[in-house]
């Protein structure tokens, strides 16, 4: 009977043996399973962030062309940007801040009939600045009932299912008080009377996966620009006429000075090279040589005020009674005015330009290339550099105007005024890209505003005449480019600033 017993017990524990590694096995089955689900959970939450931050980086991406596609914009439009002045090209385009114009694209935020202490939808509330948006020395991007900028760029980014909204601030910089601060319209002011100094504030919203029920995220940000010259980096002489090698060889110079360009009631007219080391053999430029006339701008004009279109209403000359310096027969009277330096820039590119002269790619990248000179007008404006074999000013033609100047680089084998030509703004001739290149000037020709000769001289006859104008050399600075302003980047919460509904917005009643 025991016998029996004990084989009963070996039976029940032989069959009991694998309920231990039964119960490990399937709790480890059971971990296995919770650990799956979890690692199912994690990677599809990873999944979803990476897809998430994939759109944000869309959106942003969106953004930033839009951005950029505005900067070329105003790039393109600098000269009327933010002008007051009326058909200033001559060809219809207005000024865009010109009061009653059908092409005014700027309006104050003062005069938007918005609660400027609170937030919104419209664009002036991205200024954060609530003193400034009450100030009416803001405005806002508005034309043909549309606070977006004419900017395409939707669509750039790969997939195609991108949204850009792109809208813009202006402040006209008021340089004349320490803070710098916005002006609404800086009249008495030269430096910046057309607006000349200007900043931009772009801002952009940009959307991704976009599609009929919405789109999957959003970017806001802002950037601001600013105006720079052609010479932002240099020292732009404040003198009508420069020139590193002789003038005239023949025929006459006429000159109205810059009457303060050597202090307060200094007149400089000519700035000239008087430095040995800039020449191979240590010749200087002999100013007793060539025939002068220089005066001051009333006596030119032969009236108390420059004219209104700057040009000469009459018959304009340095008579010889007023003259500053002259020659006369065999009298050659050399005033004050005309300065033989001898510490003068050896590189006048980079002194004028800010960039040494094998640089110069630098300055050529931000003005309009041309091969010739032939398509320039009176409705030309901005910066040109002429890149060919030559650069004919033809008879009687003028290029720029009054309003809307322009600064001419040439750098042509041969640059020639023919007689009668006028131009306004700004002409530098260089020999950067042809160490030959020179200069001729046929018959009569005048230029308003400042002449800068970095070449040699060829055929010269007849007289030239240079007419310095502040007011359009600081035009000229004004329509080198857009830059960006340090610190000027920042991104937004939606909340902070929407402008997702610009409908919502309607012009106040006139």
């Amino acid at each position: 009977m025991k016998a029996n017993n004990r084989s009963n017990d070996s039976r029940l524990r032989w069959q009991q043996r694998g309920v231990v590694t039964t119960f490990t096995g399937i709790l480890i089955l059971v971990l296995l399973t919770l650990m799956m689900f979890f690692a199912i959970r994690v990677g599809v939450f990873e999944q979803r962030v990476s897809s998430s931050e994939a759109r944000q980086k869309l959106a942003f991406h969106a953004a930033e062309s839009g951005i950029q596609n505005a900067k070329e914009y105003f790039k393109a439009n600098a000269v009327p940007l933010a002008s007051s002045i009326p058909a200033m090209l001559g060809d219809g385009t207005d000024g865009w801040r010109t009061d009653g114009s059908a092409n005014k694209r700027w309006e104050r935020c003062s005069d938007a009939g918005l609660d400027l202490t609170g937030s919104g939808t419209h664009p002036c509330f991205a200024e954060p600045n609530v003193a400034l948006r009450e100030s009416g020395n803001l405005y806002y991007w508005s034309y043909n009932g549309s606070l977006n900028l004419p900017v395409q760029a939707d669509g750039l980014l790969p997939d195609g299912t991108q949204d850009v909204t792109v809208q813009a601030l202006l402040c006209l910089i008021n340089v004349g008080v320490t803070p710098q601060d916005c002006n609404p319209d800086p009249v008495g002011d030269v430096a910046f009377v057309d607006g000349s100094r200007y900043l931009v504030t772009v801002l952009a919203r940009g959307q991704a996966d976009c599609g009929t029920a919405g789109c999957g995220a959003e970017a806001v940000i802002r950037e601001q620009v600013a105006n720079f010259g052609g010479a932002a980096g240099g020292q732009a002489p404040a003198v009508p006429l420069t020139t590193k090698n002789m003038f005239p060889p023949s025929g006459a110079a006429e000159i109205v000075a810059n009457p303060n360009g050597g202090g307060v009631g200094v007149p400089i007219s000519v700035w000239m090279n008087g430095n040995s080391s800039c020449t191979v053999d240590g010749s200087t430029i002999n100013p007793s040589q060539g025939s002068w006339a220089t005066c001051e701008a009333h006596e030119w004009y032969e009236l108390e005020q420059i004219p209104d279109g700057v040009a000469c209403p009459g018959s304009c000359s340095c008579a010889f009674q007023e003259s500053l310096s002259y020659t006369h027969g065999s009298d050659d009277i050399l005033g004050i005015d005309l300065v033989q330096d001898t510490d003068f820039p050896c590189d006048l590119f980079q002194f004028y330009f800010g960039a040494p002269r094998t640089n110069f790619e630098q300055v050529k990248g931000f003005a309009k290339v041309l091969t010739d000179c032939d398509g320039l007008g009176p409705h030309s404006s901005g910066i040109y550099w002429i890149s060919g074999s030559k650069c004919d000013v033809g008879s009687n033609v003028v290029i720029g105007s009054p309003d809307a100047p322009v600064l001419l680089i040439s750098a042509a084998t041969v640059t020639r005024m023919a007689g009668g030509a006028t131009i306004f703004g700004v002409l530098y001739v260089s020999d950067v890209e042809d160490i030959t290149a020179t200069f001729e000037s046929q018959g009569n020709n005048i230029v308003y505003g400042q002449v800068i000769l970095d070449a040699q001289f060829g055929t010269y006859n007849g007289t030239f005449q240079v007419i310095y104008n502040q007011n359009l050399i600081t035009r000229v600075a004004g329509t080198g480019g857009l830059g960006n302003v340090l610190g000027g980047w920042s991104d937004f919460h939606p909340d902070a600033w929407d402008f997702s509904n610009p409908a919502a917005w309607t012009p106040p009643a006139p």
